[in-house]
């Protein structure tokens, strides 16, 4: 009797088929379970809303006034610094999955509970997101399964990028990383056409965010040109990208901004500075292509560098202010040196310690090197081009990451295919070895030191005994408990510290006079300058503000590190005073617990009739 053939024995692309389900399951699966883990890590903040950051909290703010009537096109804040408000620079795109998640929560959970599940949920979608363009990059870059697994397992071990998808990180950072892996994916995409069109979206949506893109915008436009005078079957993926770029930042600027936003000139987001050398950079690159064609090196060199010429010309007619120096230096030397200056997120690796310059460095030089490794072992040309692509794009990534702290997490998630690579090439070449022992001891040193988590770990213990001791730790004063005692006073405009601005204005209904964000100038001038100012002297300052009729309720809260520096830099000032439990006659304390202080601002006569408001 002859015997039947096994179900799948002659369908192996069935066989493939199911084996990449199981590890697409598999990497959902690993997904769900890092929310899990995160969820519980951060369960506290489930009931009370405790924010990372003032940033999270000032985007729920942000929502709310949305949601609550204000246009879609003014993210204004007219609770902070009362009359005028403060200006702002954020995109609704950020915040449109948190308001459509609290609207499609609110009738089963009701308002509060559909604001608290949408912060905790939303990071995690993002990160869900970030997930599935990840192991697709991988898979474009080594083909086959286990590398895409293994840069997913990575990705949702390094704690460098996690720190940006935890639940309540609500603010635009996850949504940069994603936007890069997304372009990532373009860049290696075997159907060059839809690449350009994918990473020109991606960097379009990205510059919307946040004008942190522009470099990583010309970033992938020099790859895309570089891998274009190599080969003629590139210039789809270049032209596309430049037209995509162009074209789909102009669309979002006018849907998002409106049409006066092509003429407006603001060098912190995507205005007329840019827009207009991206659409020189869309209509010159196919243009020059065709006209002076792509059949050699040379040819494609010229065209290329023409339509690049022409952004960088239209750049020099458009960038006003933006061509040189620092726009935060209009904020003046006091506010720069103890505002802008104290931010290290947005400082450069030379001004981090020992210990995060090494957190900066080693995924990211770690993955440069296996991503050069990987495209010397690459079998073909077409697989060692693509490593190429990443290891240019990761080098520049480094660069920016080395510039700019909050780039880092960039530049880790780029290197997450090369290193996932070596890693799986590494235990490949163990498995060979004969003694059982050794495989087992050297596999578990690989898979704890190469990976960035163990990197990252390694160098802690490394580097903490060397490196700067910190400041003590303070007391975070931004938490609901601390700031409960102003839900019983009358609704007011309050001069706060900057950095509890925005958790004043989530938790209560009161106004304040400036938080730490930069387009509202005069607001955080008027701060630093009342708590660094003598006493007398702030009274006159702080009269000012409030269209004229000053604060109702001055706070500060000793153990923060803005009121630290304002005390450090400035021992006869207001902050000083008010630390040493000298409070001038103007400032009446009311009784709370804690460290936070509340004091009663009473109007002095000759102050308020010769006060004027404060100029915006």
């Amino acid at each position: 009797m002859a015997s039947s053939p096994a179900p799948d024995g002659g369908s192996p692309s069935r066989t493939a088929s199911l084996a990449r389900w199981q590890i697409c399951v598999a990497a959902l699966l690993l997904w769900v379970l890092c929310c899990a883990v995160m969820l519980w890590l951060f369960r506290n903040g489930l009931t009370t809303l405790e924010f990372r950051d003032p940033d999270d909290a000032m985007r729920l703010q942000q929502v709310r006034d949305w949601l609550h009537g204000q246009t879609f096109r003014d993210v204004s804040q007219h609770r902070v610094n009362p009359p005028a408000g403060g200006p702002m620079h954020w995109s609704r795109i950020v915040d449109m999955p948190i308001a459509a998640l609290i609207l499609m929560l609110q009738p089963l959970l009701g308002p509060v509970r559909a604001e608290l599940a949408a912060c905790a949920l939303v990071p995690l979608l993002l990160l869900g997101g970030l997930t599935a363009t990840v192991f697709l990059a991988a898979r474009r870059a080594a083909g086959g399964l286990f590398v895409p697994m293994l840069a997913v397992v990575l990705l949702l071990t390094t704690p460098t990028i996690l720190v940006q998808f935890t639940p309540f990180r609500i603010d635009h950072h996850g949504w940069q990383i994603w936007m890069a892996a997304v372009a990532l994916c373009g860049a290696l995409d075997a159907r060059r056409l839809r690449g350009g069109v994918t990473a020109g979206l991606a960097l379009a949506v990205w510059l919307q965010i946040s004008s942190e893109a522009l470099p990583y915008a010309a970033l992938f436009a020099g790859a895309f040109a570089l891998r274009t005078w190599f080969d003629r079957r590139e210039a789809a993926r270049i032209a596309a990208y430049a037209v995509t770029l162009g074209g789909g930042a102009l669309l979002l600027l006018l849907l998002l901004r409106g049409p006066g936003a092509v003429l407006a000139r603001y060098c912190d987001g995507l205005s007329a500075a840019y827009i207009w050398p991206l659409l020189a950079f869309a209509l010159a690159m196919p243009l020059a292509l065709r006209l002076i064609g792509a059949t050699t090196l040379r040819r494609r060199f010229i065209a290329t560098a023409a339509a690049g010429v022409a952004a960088a010309g239209v750049f020099l007619l458009s960038g006003g202010a933006c061509l040189s120096g620092d726009p935060f230096k209009a904020l003046g030397p006091v506010a720069y040196r103890l505002w802008y200056l104290q931010v290290k997120e947005g400082r450069p690796i030379w001004e981090q310690g020992l210990l995060m310059a090494g957190i900066i460095l080693l995924p990211a030089v770690m993955g440069l090197a296996s991503t050069i490794v990987a495209a010397w072992r690459a079998p073909e040309r077409e697989a060692r081009d693509r490593w190429i692509v990443i290891a240019l794009l990761l080098a520049g990534a480094l660069a920016v990451a080395i510039l700019v702290l909050r780039a880092m997490s960039v530049a880790h998630v780029l290197a997450l295919p090369g290193t996932a690579w070596l890693l799986l090439a590494t235990f490949q070449h163990i498995q060979g070895w004969s003694r059982a022992v050794a495989r087992i001891l050297v596999t578990a040193s690989v898979a704890i030191l190469l990976t960035p988590a163990g990197l990252c770990g390694a160098w802690i213990l490394i580097a903490s005994g060397a490196a700067e001791k910190e400041q003590p730790e303070t007391v975070n004063c931004r938490t609901a408990a601390l700031l409960a005692p102003l839900r019983a006073l009358p609704r007011s405009t309050l001069f706060a510290p900057l950095d509890l601005g925005p958790d004043i204005l989530v938790r209560t209904g009161h106004n304040v006079i400036g938080t730490a964000h930069h387009r509202n100038a005069a607001g955080i001038n008027a701060v630093i300058d009342g708590f660094t100012q003598p006493p007398d002297k702030a009274l006159t300052t702080i009269m000012r503000l409030n269209g004229g009729k000053g604060p109702d309720y001055l706070l500060t809260c000793n153990d923060m590190n803005e009121i630290k520096h304002y005390r450090a830099d400035f021992p006869q000032g207001l902050a000083a005073a008010l630390k040493r439990d000298k409070p001038p006659r103007w400032l009446r304390p009311i009784p709370s617990k804690g460290p936070l202080r509340i004091y009663r601002v009473i109007a002095q006569p000759a102050t308020k009739a010769s006060a004027t408001p404060f100029m915006q």
